[in-house]
């Protein structure tokens, strides 16, 4: 899940950027990695199957597409104070919501208006009379439901079986997304998550286990995250994840040539919507990517992030780079308090050449360049009008493009999405 942050002007403003959104989709089919052969590039999952490709050439800072989301869901740690509604936070992240359902004891709201809203929307959508009615039995069953993660993701479930029952274009999105195998999540047993969905009987019943491994399998491989409001000092945590129809199907790329922005506790209607934003100039024809973690993780545990949450081994050049200077990584843990000890002997690596040295200095002036200085962030920052806008903290920050980085962007590419990167599919 991938966490980008971002002052997001209205659809309308949006759509004034790019009136008619360029992208298509198309199947990703690359060659094997070099040194990999067909029979480990299965087994290993490597490489997409679908991606986002630009049908026109765009400018760095364009708004490529705004994308609506087919299903969002509460994290069960975060129910009291997360809207069920709209999904906006309490302020102050403390305390529990104003408005509660006396019926099924599940859902918060921020206020009236949001709780009369949500019971009139379409199943699967807001807190529906059907959604209530599945959710309050759903909590007497809550001790066998695997803990905290696997009651997140039987709420989920409801909501993907009302959808399957009572909306049938956002079913059919979800259909549309991929759903690879070897992503079960070891926080619960998704098999029994499965049965005891069913056992819920009414929309629940009739999407059955296979159907709910499914969706399972779809969420684990393109939902996005929404973080919580974090105060100083407060490690992030999600509030609900998502599923978006379009952007679900970006591909990933440890350096990457679009960002994703958001400002989903924003007062303006539309809230959840997410943008999608070119960090650099691209031509026709280009997959879109971006990073599904944040372009300051190491190689190290981003390689080990990939393959655990993701299900793909990532072979792209900058991996290959950065694994060539284990020292730099090293540095920056000693930096970052999060050092640890060495488990056995280093093993001797190759003495990079002047080349791979003069790409390591343009690839951190391009991490320095659309990475976000504010600490402990970890967002990517994009092109405005000449100058780079960032959300952190409810205050949009700029800052000027700085003209020493123009280099790096030539040796990486134009800001990312080098070749060689493989992933098993995002879509």
């Amino acid at each position: 899940w991938i966490h980008f942050f971002s002052s997001m002007p209205s659809e309308k403003a949006a759509r004034r950027v790019c009136v008619s959104y360029p992208v298509e989709v198309r199947d990703v089919q690359p060659e094997s990695p070099p040194g990999v052969s067909a029979q480990a590039r299965t087994v290993a999952r490597i490489g997409p199957g679908r991606g986002l490709f630009l049908t026109e050439a765009v400018k760095g800072g364009d708004t490529i597409l705004v994308d609506d989301p087919v299903m969002i869901y509460v994290d069960e740690g975060k129910k009291r104070n997360t809207c069920a509604n709209c999904f906006r936070m309490k302020a102050g992240n403390k305390g529990e919501l104003p408005c509660s359902c006396g019926t099924c004891g599940q859902a918060w709201f921020c206020s009236t208006e949001c709780q009369a809203a949500s019971a009139r929307a379409t199943p699967g959508q807001g807190h529906s009379p059907q959604e209530c009615a599945l959710l309050h039995k759903m909590s007497r069953m809550s001790k066998r439901l695997g803990g905290q993660e696997g009651i997140t993701l039987a709420r989920m479930l409801i909501k993907a079986a009302l959808i399957k029952a009572h909306d049938t274009v956002r079913w059919r999105q979800l259909q549309d997304l991929c759903a690879p195998d070897g992503l079960e999540d070891h926080a619960c047993d998704w098999g029994v998550l499965c049965l005891r969905i069913t056992e819920l009987g009414g929309e629940c019943a009739a999407l059955g286990g296979a159907q709910a491994r499914l969706v399972l399998q779809r969420d684990a491989s393109n939902g996005m995250g929404i973080l919580s409001k974090m105060e100083e000092g407060e490690e992030p945590s999600l509030r609900a994840g998502c599923l978006y129809g379009t952007c679900s199907m970006l591909n990933h790329a440890c350096s990457p040539n679009v960002a994703r922005f958001d400002d989903f506790d924003s007062a303006d209607e539309g809230n959840m919507k997410v943008m999608i934003r070119a960090l650099s100039d691209m031509d026709a024809g280009t997959e879109l990517r971006m990073n599904y973690l944040s372009i300051l993780v190491g190689v190290e545990e981003r390689q080990k992030r990939l393959l655990d949450e993701y299900g793909f081994k990532c072979e792209c050049d900058r991996c290959h780079l950065e694994s060539l200077f284990p020292d730099d990584e090293s540095e920056d843990e000693e930096q970052d308090g999060k050092g640890k000890a060495s488990s056995g002997a280093k093993q001797p690596q190759p003495t990079p050449t002047e080349e791979e040295e003069d790409r390591r200095n343009a690839l951190a002036l391009w991490i320095a360049k659309y990475s976000c200085p504010a600490e402990d962030c970890g967002g990517t920052m994009a092109p405005v009008e000449g100058a780079e806008e960032k959300h952190e903290a409810g205050s949009v920050k700029r800052r000027k493009l700085s003209d020493s980085t123009d280099d790096a962007e030539d040796v990486l590419g134009g800001g990312g999405g080098g070749g060689g990167v493989f992933k098993q599919q995002f879509s």
